[in-house]
């Protein structure tokens, strides 16, 4: 029995070696005031999310590391114990990627560096929040307006709602038409776009570069635009 668990501990080792060896993509973090806990990386898609690997902390070190190959940039998230409230999503990229966080703003003290695409990603949503939190404030004033039988300001607060979604929409495509040579463009058409016009996604997808439109994100949008143009 020793022999086994042996020979299982010396197969772990080579496979972890060899998995360093040739890894292209590196994440450093640390997590200020952690003391022990589990620490996944995941790899993000449109439906679902896979774990790629875990990391078990109890000396409360509160540093951790994680080593990949991947073919191409593509949305990953830490998580601490799969918890979604402990989640932080961002875009990686072959290369080396530094996160760190606090154990309890896990999500609001979240600081990534040495990601473009990260960077090109946060620099679009800080632009379109904006407008987001206004669309909600929007959507509270319509039901108070729907409840108080004011027909008038409903329909006011509608035009509103739909012009602020245009500004976005419009905010994006200019975006990415600006970043073509960058996935992240063809990643905000599929993901921060949902119900803009096709022919406005079909502008973006025009203006990928060749890589970009073989990639994940601008194959998904060119499977989405075959199928509503």
């Amino acid at each position: 029995m020793k022999k086994i668990i042996s020979l299982i501990a010396i197969a772990t080792f080579f496979i972890s070696c060899s998995k360093q060896n040739n890894a292209n993509f590196n994440i450093h973090g640390k997590i200020t005031g952690l003391k022990k806990g589990t620490i996944f990386l995941e790899k993000l898609d449109l439906n679902g999310s896979q774990v790629l690997d875990s990391v078990y902390i109890d000396d409360a070190q509160e540093v951790f590391s994680f080593s990949e190959n991947i073919k191409e940039a593509d949305m990953f998230a830490i998580s601490l114990d799969k918890s979604l409230t402990r989640r932080i999503l961002f875009f990686g990229e072959p290369g080396t990627i530094d996160i760190e966080t606090d154990l309890n703003k896990f999500i609001s003290k979240a600081k990534i560096t040495g990601s473009k695409q990260q960077d090109l990603l946060m620099e679009h949503d800080s632009y379109t929040k904006e407008i987001q939190f206004q669309n909600l404030d929007l959507i509270k004033e319509k039901f108070e307006a729907q409840k108080n039988g004011e027909l008038d300001k409903v329909d006011d607060i509608n035009n509103k709602y739909n012009h602020n979604l245009k500004r976005i929409y419009l905010f994006s495509a200019n975006y990415a038409i600006n970043n073509s040579s960058n996935v992240i463009a063809a990643y905000i058409a599929v993901t921060r776009m949902d119900n803009a016009a096709p022919k406005l996604k079909k502008q973006i997808y025009d203006a990928l570069t060749p890589e970009v439109k073989e990639s994940k994100y601008g194959l998904l949008l060119k499977e989405e635009l075959d199928a509503r143009l």
